[in-house]
C-alpha cells in the first residue's frame, strides 16, 4: 500500500514539474520559432511552424542595431557594477560577521532594513545627484546605481558564509603576521567562493534584466543596454513582429545560460552558510 501511495505520490509530482517546465520554456520556444518567420507568416498565423527557416531578422539585428555595440554597453555596466559591489561588499560582511566593533548590530539591522525600501523611491534624488556629477547618459551611473543598490542584499547573504568560517583559520593566519588585506585575499575571498559566485549570479540577472535604471541614466540610443533598446528602439518596428520577438530572445538568452551553466554554484552558495 505504501509503495503504491509513494508512486502516486511521485507520479504527481513528474506531473507538476513538468506542467512547470512547459510553462518556462514555451516562451522561449514561441520566441525562437516566431524570429525564424517573416512578418507576413507571422500575422497568417503566430503560432505554427515556420515553413522555412528565416534568419534576416538575426541579420537585421545585427547590421541595423548594432547589436554587439548592445551587448558590450550591457556587459560593461554588469561587470562594472559587479566588480565595485563586491568590492564594498566582501569587507562589509566579513566585518559584521567576524569583527567587533560599536553599534554593529545596530548598523547591520540598518543596512538590512534598507532592504524594504523600493528602489523607485531614490529615483528623484539619485539622478539629481548624477546629473550634478555630470555622469547622465554616462556607464559611470548605472554602474554606481546598480553597484550600491545591491550591498544590503550582498552583505544579507555573505555574512550568514562567512559567519560559519572558522576562526582558527583567521587567527592562524592573523599569528603570522598577515595584515587585514591580506586575511580578505588570502583566506575570505577564496574560501568563500561558492557565496561570491551565487551573489555575482543574482546580480548579474538582475541588472541584464533591468530597464528602469539604464533608461533613465543612459538616454541616447549610443549607449543602451540590450533590454532598453528592445523596448524603445526596436519598439519604433512595432508592425514587425518577428523582428520584435529576435530582440527579446537575444535579450533572454543570456540570463537562462548564466543560471544553466552555472546552477551549481547558486545551490553551493546558497546552502553553505548554513553547515558549520
Amino acid at each position: 500500500m505504501n509503495r503504491t501511495s509513494n508512486r502516486f505520490v511521485r507520479f504527481i509530482l513528474v506531473v507538476i514539474l513538468t506542467l512547470v517546465a512547459v510553462v518556462a520554456v514555451y516562451p522561449l520556444a514561441y520566441m525562437l520559432l516566431s524570429s525564424m518567420k517573416t512578418s507576413i507568416e507571422f500575422i497568417r498565423n503566430p503560432i505554427a511552424w515556420p515553413k522555412t527557416f528565416y534568419f534576416d531578422n538575426f541579420q537585421a539585428l545585427y547590421y541595423r542595431f548594432s547589436l554587439l555595440r548592445l551587448f558590450g554597453n550591457t556587459l560593461v555596466s554588469v561587470g562594472g557594477a559587479l566588480i565595485l559591489s563586491l568590492v564594498l561588499s566582501v569587507p562589509a560582511a566579513f566585518a559584521f560577521a567576524k569583527l567587533r566593533f560599536r553599534f554593529k548590530n545596530s548598523l547591520y539591522m540598518t543596512m538590512i532594513g534598507m532592504m524594504t525600501v523600493p528602489g523607485i523611491t531614490f529615483i528623484l534624488p539619485n539622478f539629481l545627484l548624477m546629473s550634478r556629477l555630470g555622469w547622465v547618459n554616462h556607464f559611470a551611473s548605472v554602474i554606481v546605481i546598480w553597484g550600491v543598490t545591491s550591498i544590503p542584499g550582498n552583505v544579507f547573504l555573505l555574512r550568514a558564509l562567512l559567519h560559519s568560517l572558522p576562526n582558527e583559520i583567521l587567527e592562524a593566519v592573523r599569528i603570522d603576521g598577515a595584515g587585514y588585506l591580506q586575511v580578505l585575499l588570502r583566506v575570505v575571498v577564496p574560501l568563500s567562493l561558492p557565496g561570491l559566485a551565487t551573489v555575482s549570479i543574482f546580480n548579474a540577472t538582475a541588472w541584464w534584466n533591468d530597464l528602469l535604471t539604464p533608461l533613465v541614466y543612459l538616454q541616447s540610443d549610443e549607449m543602451k543596454t540590450m533590454t532598453v533598446a528592445v523596448a524603445t528602439i526596436l519598439g519604433r518596428f512595432s508592425s514587425d513582429y518577428p523582428l520584435l520577438l529576435t530582440g527579446l530572445l537575444m535579450t533572454a538568452l543570456p540570463p537562462v545560460l548564466i543560471y544553466i551553466l552555472l546552477q551549481g554554484y547558486i545551490r553551493k552558495g546558497l546552502v553553505i552558510g548554513a553547515i558549520k
